[in-house]
């Protein structure tokens, strides 16, 4: 049965939600990831994806990251203020990725996700 407000939603919108709560054979998983490698997205595609990946996560991103001092032991390669700023730029800008923030740094895709979720650099 078709209600008022189908009408309004676009075709994508209707097959997605045709689709929801279907699950998909590896097989289809597998066809789907082919078809998306070396796909371009937007800045605000890629902001719509990190928003939906960090979920319920996103309430305990910091909007203020208070300095953190470097010890004189320490071998890390980065700096308290590159830790403040990779912080500050994962949670306010829209196109900063983990990925993006590991390549400007120059150090792992791990480190960087370590840093923003204060598993180190407490």
């Amino acid at each position: 049965m078709i209600t008022a407000m189908d009408k309004k939603l676009s075709k994508n919108e209707k097959i997605s939600r045709a689709m929801t709560g279907r699950k998909l054979s590896p097989e289809h998983r597998e066809r789907l990831s082919l078809v998306k490698i070396g796909t371009v997205r937007t800045i605000e595609t890629r902001a719509k994806i990190k928003e939906t990946l960090l979920g319920e996560n996103k309430k305990h991103l910091k909007k203020v990251h208070p300095l953190i001092p470097k010890t004189s032991k320490s071998r890390s390669h980065l700096t308290a203020i590159d830790v403040k700023n990779i912080r500050n730029r994962y949670s306010n800008e829209k196109g900063a990725s983990i990925r993006k923030l590991a390549e400007d740094y120059n150090v792992s895709r791990h480190t960087i996700h370590s840093i923003v979720t204060y598993k180190t650099w407490k």
